[in-house]
């Protein structure tokens, strides 16, 4: 994938990290740098730059031995890193290490260009375009801005033709973002933008103010076990797919990358291996099929041998009247006296070859070679030594064959140790359909629901609210969506919990605000319906009729270890008398200004001590959005 302008504007936060820090190391792979980083008081990070994208990684790459000529400038001459930035909106990096400047442009077939003084004094590749050349010696000159859709008005900088295109270039947000706004704003991407309505513009300028500022939550799509994108947000277009969560941008993108590279060379391994296989299969069923003709060469021509014995009268009596023939006569005329004639003996011979001397006779079902002048005994002989060589031959052939199955099964075994030095998928528990929300089960035991974003809060209601669940929601906009399942049957104090985690999973808890006020309705209350002329977002819906409200409920958040079915522990979060009715311990939270890793280790490291061991992305993906810390 290629990041996009938008994309790296995101990213500008997380590698604004690396400024201050020095570049220890430099590596290339292709056009692929490495700038390994040390950031002082944290520790030494390795930024990637590629063709079309960059991003921060854990992942150690394999590197050529020799370095090519531009990773020994950037050694040379990078040090401190002053500033990071992204040139205006357009998909290029600058990196300031003294007087010296390294410009990484990530559009098109990518370049990284050293600049010292303004003019190019190294460069991934030197080029010459229409309008600007990239060459050594030569003064830098960047391409035309980009148009910035975060300055100006969106539809001042569109021009006419489809709206998905405009939207992808006229405003550089690319063709990922272009169809997300569309989809969203429920306008057909194929649309010009001419013949758009001013309600329809309306929309599309909503969706691209909230897509300009959606909250961080980066997740990576894929499709099985194959990533097909990273994002900074859910997109509403790739939600039939699987995802998962990332802390942030970087890593996402790290894992896609990652897993995409490992997995072409898996694939490229196992063709090698396919390539193979199938080269020693073909060899086998060769070997096989040169045994099976020798074994049946060897019994016909042993049996030939023995018939010759049996039939010894019959074939010494043939034999003589050809003889007899021949000196009398010749080869011709000899065939010719023996096909006119009708006698047993004759009907026998079945063939004549005046050529190589010899007749075919029929004897039982079988066809022997009969020389005249030759002895039987030395005919019977001649079977025999044939056998005998194809005796020798299929030893020789079957030893052949051994090898060749030597060879397959170890090429088997090979493979074996291959999957199992992975990871080792097949015994992972099964989730459950409410692992993919938030969700905790309350003191009186009713399952608790709530949506992550605006695409699950989408998909719970539609998918999941029954007739006897109740609906709850913060009493203000933009808080998630909660289902208490079976929720009209359950006890006031699962009701008080579902609305502190209405309350607690929205934006109080970013802003550290310590209680709110909650209400909920009844599945048929909630509908996409909007009012006449009003425009409802994704994720958001319209309440009929009454609510019942619930006041100064207090923001408050535990996570605890949930054993599932199958005796694993997976982390639920929510307010602390639900965790500590349904977990054996439990680690108070509370808003802070710890990044949710930090705190999702120090969670894992605190119940690990309680003999529970959690995976570290269910925890992060559990906790409440925005920073926290421990109570």
């Amino acid at each position: 994938m290629e990041i996009t302008s938008l994309d790296l504007s995101i990213l500008m936060e997380e590698l604004k990290e690396l400024e201050e820090g020095f570049v220890q190391q430099v590596y290339q792979r292709d056009n692929e740098l490495t700038l390994e980083i040390y950031v002082p008081g944290d520790e030494k990070k390795r930024m990637i730059i590629g063709p079309s994208y960059t991003f921060i990684s854990k992942y150690k790459r394999d590197n050529p031995e020799r370095p090519p000529g531009f990773a020994m400038e950037l050694r040379k001459h990078l040090g401190r890193v002053d500033s990071i930035e992204q040139r205006g909106f357009d998909r290029i990096l600058e990196i300031e290490s003294g007087d010296k400047k390294l410009v990484a442009e990530m559009f098109g077939k990518g370049n990284v260009v050293l600049i010292d003084d303004g003019k190019v004094i190294g460069a991934v590749r030197q080029e010459e375009y229409a309008d600007r050349a990239v060459v050594v010696g030569e003064e830098y000159h960047p391409p035309e801005p980009a148009n910035d859709p975060r300055e100006e008005d969106y539809f001042e900088l569109m021009g006419d033709g489809e709206l998905v295109r405009k939207l992808a270039s006229d405003l550089s947000l690319g063709g990922t973002y272009a169809e997300e706004i569309c989809a969203r704003a429920g306008v057909e991407k194929d649309r010009e933008v001419a013949d758009l309505s001013g309600e329809e513009k309306n929309q599309v300028k909503e969706v691209i103010s909230e897509i300009l500022k959606s909250e961080i939550n980066p997740v990576m799509y894929l499709e099985g076990e194959k990533p097909v994108r990273a994002a900074p947000f859910p997109l509403e277009n790739y939600g039939d797919h699987e995802r998962e969560g990332f802390d942030s941008f970087s890593e996402a993108l790290d894992e896609y990358f990652y897993r995409r590279e490992h997995k072409e060379k898996k694939q490229k391994k196992q063709a090698v291996y396919e390539e193979k296989k199938q080269g020693l299969e073909r060899q086998k069923e060769q070997q096989e099929r040169k045994i099976e003709g020798l074994e049946k060469s060897s019994e016909e021509n042993r049996e030939k041998a023995e018939m010759i014995y049996k039939n010894y009268q019959l074939l010494e009596s043939i034999k003589h009247s050809i003889e007899s023939g021949i000196e009398e006569h010749d080869w011709d005329e000899t065939e010719e006296r023996i096909r006119e004639s009708e006698n047993d003996e004759a009907e026998r011979i079945k063939g004549f070859n005046q050529q190589e001397k010899f007749v075919t006779v029929e004897v039982g079902d079988m066809n022997i070679r009969v020389e005249p002048f030759e002895d039987l005994e030395a005919t019977a002989s001649r079977y025999y030594d044939k056998a005998k060589a194809s005796e020798e031959k299929m030893e020789n052939a079957r030893e052949a064959l051994e090898e060749t199955e030597k060879k397959l099964e170890e090429l088997e075994k090979e493979t074996v140790e291959v999957e199992e030095s992975m990871e080792d998928k097949s015994d992972k528990r099964s989730k459950q359909w409410f692992e993919k929300y938030r969700w905790f089960y309350s003191s009186g035991e009713y399952l608790v629901l709530i949506g992550r974003d605006a695409q699950t809060n989408e998909m719970l209601v539609k998918k999941h609210m029954e007739p006897n669940d109740f609906y709850f929601h913060a009493d203000f906009e933009g808080g998630p969506s909660v289902v208490v399942k079976d929720g009209q049957e359950a006890d006031e104090k699962t009701l008080e919990e579902a609305a502190a985690a209405a309350v607690t999973f929205s934006r109080n808890w970013k802003a550290g605000i310590t209680s709110g006020s909650a209400y909920y309705v009844e599945p048929e209350q909630v509908t996409k319906e909007p009012e006449p002329g009003e425009y409802l977002k994704k994720g958001a819906f319209v309440i009929r009729g009454d609510r019942e409200y619930l006041r100064n409920v207090s923001v408050e958040a535990s996570i605890g270890p949930y054993e599932m079915e199958n005796g694993t522990h997976v982390p639920i979060c929510g307010p602390g008398d639900a965790i500590r009715e349904n977990c054996p311990a439990a680690v108070d939270l509370k808003p802070g200004q710890e990044k949710k890793s930090e705190v999702a280790k120090k969670i894992q490291s605190h119940l690990y001590d309680d003999g529970y061991e959690l995976d570290l992305d269910y925890i992060i993906r559990a906790l409440p959005p925005g920073k926290s810390e421990l109570g």
